[in-house]
């Protein structure tokens, strides 16, 4: 049970880690394609561990929700940093 809550707790932390990575990322670059996006996040985290791809679109979801970042409008895989 010890190893499972320990595992959800990396979990979150990862899912945090990830979400800032990508704000960071966006607000460098301001205007980013999708799978750049996802590379580039690839590329930052991956010392401290490797993460998932999944795990990454669902992050770049959430941004959106927050309206971190934003869809270009009439493209399909670029994203805008919203200040």
């Amino acid at each position: 049970a010890e190893s499972a809550d320990v595992l959800k707790t990396v979990d979150e932390d990862r899912k945090y880690v990830i979400q800032a990575t990508i704000v960071r990322v966006m607000k460098a670059r301001k205007q980013m394609k999708n799978q750049q996006l996802i590379q580039e996040v690839i590329a930052q985290i991956s010392q401290r561990f490797t993460p998932r791809v999944p795990d990454i679109k669902k992050a770049i979801d959430t941004l959106l929700e927050k309206e971190y970042i934003e869809r270009v409008e009439g493209q399909r895989d670029l994203f805008n940093y919203v200040a």
